[in-house]
């Protein structure tokens, strides 16, 4: 059997990562394992901005920024007593990203939405999720992204 020591969610602020983030508390809780949760705001959104470079600039900061809050506010929404949460806000390419973050944390499990904010197939975590099914090296829980709201 696998000993779960680190659980890493990957969170767009969706309904859907918000069901990732709380089967990932449940686990973490139950195993006595840490939760990480990591956000990746995408470079290319940076990179195809046709506009000033220092608007583009502020723009990015702008968006560490409000990521940091939601952040914040997402992982205070869900009760998560006796679980030692760790958060990381990263900027690159989401699923290569989310798995130099695993391979770095010694993460045990992934718990990933099939689909986020977009809930459209293969945007953004639809996308992202099926890369990282295919080349995680450790095992991925992929959520169906039509749950009923728990």
């Amino acid at each position: 059997m696998i000993k779960l020591r680190n659980i890493l969610v990957p969170i767009d602020f969706s309904t859907c990562s918000n069901q990732s983030f709380e089967i990932g508390h449940c686990l973490a809780k139950h195993n006595g394992a840490k939760l990480h949760l990591i956000h990746v705001i995408d470079s290319d959104y940076y990179n195809n901005q046709r506009s000033h470079a220092s608007k583009r600039e502020s723009v990015q900061q702008s968006r560490l920024g409000n990521a940091k809050e939601e952040l914040d506010k997402f992982k205070f929404e869900i009760p998560h007593s006796d679980v030692e949460i760790t958060e990381a806000i990263i900027e690159g390419v989401p699923h290569k990203e989310i798995l130099h973050y695993a391979r770095q944390k010694d993460i045990d499990l992934i718990i990933i939405a099939s689909h986020g904010w977009t809930n459209l197939p293969h945007m953004l975590m639809g996308k992202c999720a099926e890369k990282i099914m295919r080349l995680a090296d450790v095992p991925v829980i992929c959520l169906k992204s039509n749950l009923p709201v728990i």
